[in-house]
C-alpha cells in the first residue's frame, strides 16, 4: 500500500503522478505532498492528478500552495451513488436494489460479525445468490456476478481509450514541469468522451 512508504522515499522523487481508484488514497497522497512541501515559495514537489470514469476524464497539476490541491476541491467530486433504505429493503424496483439488500439488509443479519470482503469470490458469490432470491420474489431481472461486483464495489467501467488519454495528459505535465518551460495547464483539463468535448 502506498502509505506503507516513508518521507523518503517520496520526498526522492520531483513529480507523483496520481492514477489511483479511490478517493481515501487520493486525499493521502496529496496530503502527504502538501506536508512534504517546506519552501512554500518554491516547492520542490509537484502531484499530477488523473482519473477517468467511463468516457470522462480529468488531469490537473498540483502545485503546493500555488493552486488548488486535490483537498481544497473534494466539492467538485460527483456524489457517491447510495440507495434509499426503503426502497432497498421493502419496494425494490431494480438489481441494483436487491444487490443492496442482500448487502445491507441480508448480510449483516447473516453475519453480524463479518465485515464484507469486497474482494473475496465467495462473499461476492454470497451476495449474487441473495440477490437473486430477492429479485425473484420481486420479479425483478437482472441480477448477476459482475453486476453485484460493480454495485458493491462502486465499479464504474473504465474505457481503454479514455485512460490512455488522460495517462497522455498526466505525462504531458509532468514533461512540462521536469523540464521548465511551456504552459502548465492552468486548474485542471476536462475530457468529456460522450459529448465530444
Amino acid at each position: 500500500m502506498i502509505q506503507e512508504y516513508d518521507d523518503d522515499f517520496f520526498k526522492s522523487f520531483s513529480v507523483i503522478i496520481n492514477g489511483l481508484d479511490n478517493v481515501e488514497a487520493r486525499r493521502w497522497v496529496n496530503q502527504k505532498v502538501v506536508s512534504l512541501t517546506t519552501d512554500r515559495k518554491n516547492p520542490s514537489l509537484f502531484l499530477i492528478d488523473g482519473g477517468t470514469e467511463g468516457f470522462a476524464g480529468q488531469a490537473r497539476l498540483i502545485i503546493p500552495y500555488k493552486t488548488a490541491c486535490y483537498e481544497c476541491t473534494m466539492k467538485l467530486l460527483p456524489p457517491a451513488t447510495s440507495f434509499a433504505m426503503c426502497t432497498v429493503a421493502a419496494i425494490p424496483r431494480k438489481p441494483e436494489h436487491c444487490i443492496g439488500y442482500a448487502m445491507m439488509v441480508a448480510w449483516p443479519n447473516t453475519f453480524p460479525d463479518k465485515s464484507i470482503d469486497k474482494d473475496s469470490p465467495v462473499d461476492m458469490k454470497w451476495l449474487e445468490e441473495t440477490a437473486l432470491v430477492r429479485a425473484a420474489e420481486f420479479g425483478i431481472e437482472g441480477v448477476n456476478y459482475k453486476l453485484t461486483m460493480g454495485v458493491v464495489k462502486n465499479i464504474i467501467p473504465a474505457i481503454a481509450s479514455t485512460n490512455a488519454l488522460i495517462s497522455a495528459a498526466c505525462v504531458n505535465e509532468c514533461i512540462k514541469v521536469l523540464a521548465g518551460f511551456n504552459f502548465t495547464v492552468d486548474n485542471y483539463m476536462q475530457f468529456l468522451g460522450q459529448t465530444r468535448t
